[in-house]
């Protein structure tokens, strides 16, 4: 799954917005290479499982290597573990839980401009129309 080219990238996933706030930018940088860089997506396009030793591909050390040799992948795997966001299996590979990521669909990002638009006058542009007063 490894490849010479890594720089082929993918846009159908995005770190969940809790993800983005409980993690450094270590983690933070790790969750988004490992749900965007096709090396470490399975054939589906979804996170891979990856292998806790070094000779299995692809492993969680290629992944944070990958995206700095700076990063220390033991304490990155920790934070990882600690906050809840990866987990270990029995079979000795990590699973990125799937309450991290999101999709990332742009064309729900409507504009305020829009928002006013399509708003149906009576209600609360922020509430559904069956919560209560």
């Amino acid at each position: 799954m490894m490849s010479g080219n890594q720089s082929e990238f993918v846009s159908l996933w995005e770190p969940a917005e809790l993800t983005s706030t409980i993690l450094s930018a270590s983690g933070r940088q790790v969750v988004s290479h490992w749900i965007s860089a096709m090396a470490f997506l399975d054939e589906n396009q979804h996170p891979a499982l990856l292998a806790m030793d070094k000779q299995s591909e692809p492993s969680f050390s290629q992944l944070v290597h990958a995206v700095s040799s700076e990063f220390v992948p033991a304490a990155v795997l920790n934070e990882l573990l600690r906050k809840g966001v990866v987990e270990q299996l029995d079979s000795g590979y990590l699973l990125l839980r799937r309450s991290t990521y999101v999709h990332d669909v742009p064309s729900l990002e409507i504009s305020p401009e829009v928002r006013r638009k399509t708003h149906s006058p009576g209600r609360s542009a922020g509430r559904r129309h069956n919560d209560g007063t």
